[in-house]
């Protein structure tokens, strides 16, 4: 029997690509054995196996439609449901005499600038939910100060990745992690662990024992945008090369595993995959963008996932157990 899996990665504003995906295999009654999550899909994907309607769910606290406005609104007042600014607490901390001048310049540019606005049940249920589901899933944190990445896995993905993968649990705690972003501050850090899209925008290197991977990348695989012309054009274009840099090295290492199976050097029978498809962001969209979720977004991704996972036969798994 085959194995299938599907990348899902988690980039700012942008999570309604991932929905779309998921909406899709909703319509066509497929499931895959496996999901890999980061960043802000783990949220999506556990609404998603609840039963949620994803789409409204990113879409109903959305707000001003996009912009410089949006940006500001976010940067004063926070995202609803996810963060809120602390200058509060970074204002009170003036109230210790800085005596040294990089005392005084983390008081002027502290590293946390906003703090997450879950609440530990909310995050205990997406925990739950995760673990609880029959088809695989595996979302990754990161510790910054080793460098070094850590993969979170249920049962399920340990059953189809026994041997080939080491795998922490799923907890809260590892939720919270890998839901952290640095604006929220490196000291404050759960366990001193950050998001893991950090270090890997999607996880995929690890999916070669799957004869089917789809991958949705929530940003353009090229720059498909006009030449930064001023310096937020400059950062957005780094920002998107930090993101996709990591996904190419990895889709370039699964295409390689692919090459080598076809040519018969590679016979290890750990090795399976027969077909990696990529499901990517069509669209540009510039620095006031990141934090504002788009309709077209999310129409865009089912499209292209209805006509991906149209053909076939039906591969039917519950969604949670």
């Amino acid at each position: 029997m085959q194995k299938r899996a599907v990348a899902l990665g988690g980039f700012g504003g942008f999570n309604l690509h991932g929905a779309g995906v998921l909406t899709a295999l909703d319509r066509l009654e497929r499931m895959p054995d496996l999901f890999t999550v980061t960043s802000g899909q783990i949220v999506v994907l556990a609404a998603w196996l609840r039963g949620e309607d994803v789409r409204r769910l990113l879409l109903e606290h959305r707000g001003a439609s996009g912009g410089l406005l949006r940006a500001w609104q976010t940067a004063l007042f926070g995202h609803k449901g996810v963060f809120r600014p602390v200058l509060g607490e970074n204002a009170r901390r003036w109230l210790d005499v800085p005596l040294s001048p990089s005392a005084v310049l983390e008081r002027l540019m502290p590293a946390r600038q906003y703090a997450p606005v879950r609440d530990r049940d909310t995050v205990a249920e997406i925990a739950r939910t995760l673990n609880e589901a029959e088809v695989g899933v595996v979302f990754n944190t990161y510790d910054f100060r080793s460098g070094n990445g850590l993969l979170h896995g249920n049962a399920a993905a340990r059953r189809l990745m026994a041997g080939e993968v080491g795998l922490e649990d799923i907890t809260a705690d590892a939720v919270e992690s890998a839901l952290w972003l640095y604006l929220y501050g490196f000291e404050e850090a759960p366990g001193g662990l950050i998001d893991g899209a950090y270090h890997r925008s999607i996880i995929l290197s690890e999916l070669h024992g799957f004869d089917e991977v789809t991958v949705a990348a929530p940003f353009p695989v090229s720059w498909i945008g006009p030449v930064p012309r001023n310096q937020l054009e400059v950062e957005n274009w780094k920002i998107r090369q930090w993101f996709a840099n990591s996904y190419k090295a990895e889709v370039a290492r699964l295409r390689r595993v692919i090459e080598l199976m076809e040519r018969g050097t590679l016979n290890d029978p750990a090795y399976r995959i027969r077909s990696l498809t990529e499901l990517a962001l069509r669209r540009h969209y510039g620095y006031f963008d990141y934090f504002t979720e788009k309709a077209e977004v999310f129409d865009d991704a089912l499209a292209q996932a209805l006509d991906h996972f149209g053909g076939g036969p039906v591969h039917e798994q519950r969604r949670a157990g």
